[in-house]
């Protein structure tokens, strides 16, 4: 499994708080959540690191799912493997007495393509209790993107996201958008390509380096 790592120097004259989020091309709902951050002093540089390996949970939040809202892991960490032939891809959520939990855990589902992870809801909760409750895609173990949860049925992750760097006063797994972000900049490995460096200059620009 590669390692990849991004590096980032801060050059823009003062402390700022950098960080990494993911967006999800093919979800039309959903918000990206703060997935790295770290104070960095000017002058200095930082390197986020991890690998792409892949899970699935469900969370709460104090409120329904919208930017600068912070999300909390809520059942165990469903770890996947939805790019490997017969590799864990699904899991389902319902609802007991007043909880959520897991059921089925995480499993292969042959119907789900390669590539993709699933989630299905059951009809044992309501709009309405569902609406503290979020689904989120993790990678290297830390959320990543989350969608609102609803009962009777099923969201579909693909593993395809896009990276992107900015400067945020956001903690980690906080829910943001584009008006919550500064200088969002998205950042792309090429082929056979696992580490790139970046500038944050005084204009607050992330320029590579």
């Amino acid at each position: 499994m590669s390692t990849y790592s991004l590096k980032v120097t801060n050059k823009s004259g003062a402390q700022q708080n950098i960080a990494v989020y993911q967006q999800y091309p093919d979800l039309v709902t959903g918000l990206p959540l703060v997935w790295f951050t770290k104070p960095v002093p000017d002058g200095n540089d930082t390197t986020f690191t991890w690998s792409i390996n892949w899970a699935l949970n469900w969370g709460t939040t104090s409120q329904p799912l919208a930017p600068n809202v912070q999300w909390t892991s809520g059942g165990p960490l469903q770890n996947m493997d939805p790019t490997t032939t017969g590799g864990n891809n699904s899991m389902g959520i319902t609802y007991t007495g007043s909880e959520f939990s897991t059921s089925p855990l995480a499993y292969p589902n042959p119907q789900v393509a390669l590539g993709d992870m699933l989630v299905t809801t059951d009809k044992t909760f309501t709009v309405k209790q569902a609406s503290l409750m979020s689904i989120a895609v993790y990678m290297n173990s830390l959320p990543a993107f989350a969608v609102q949860g609803e009962p009777n049925g099923k969201f579909l992750f693909q593993t395809h996201p896009t990276y992107w760097l900015c400067t945020t006063s956001a903690k980690q797994s906080v829910a943001i958008s584009e008006e919550f972000v500064s200088s969002p900049t998205q950042f792309v490995f090429d082929p056979g390509v696992t580490s790139l460096s970046y500038t944050l200059n005084a204009e607050l620009e992330f320029v590579p380096s």
